[in-house]
């Protein structure tokens, strides 16, 4: 009794072994899919870091806008703030409730 429950535990154990195996497979497959969109995505999160640790350059290239093409920035003002709150209330309810001190 004790070599049969232990021979059906080796092969339970095989099964799941294998089964790990075909899941891990299916898994890299899936996931290649999402390797040009995370890549993007780290990509944008880069240069994000980089405009603020260099906002001058930001806030030269907007000089320059204006200075080059002020109805464009004129055109696009609404959009702009309205983006930018937008951003602040996902930002405060993506961070939940404030915490009492």
């Amino acid at each position: 009794m004790h070599r049969r429950q232990h021979q059906l535990l080796l092969q339970r154990q095989q099964q799941l072994l294998l089964r790990s195996a075909a899941l891990r497979k299916t898994l890299a497959q899936q996931a290649g899919a999402l390797q040009s969109p995370l890549a993007l995505a780290d990509q944008l999160r880069a240069g994000g870091h980089w405009l603020r640790r260099h906002p001058v350059w930001s806030l030269a290239g907007l000089g320059l806008l204006v200075f080059r093409r002020p109805r464009i920035i004129l055109r696009w003002l609404p959009r702009l703030l309205g983006g930018w709150q937008l951003y602040l209330r996902l930002r405060d309810w993506l961070q939940g409730p404030a915490k009492p001190q």
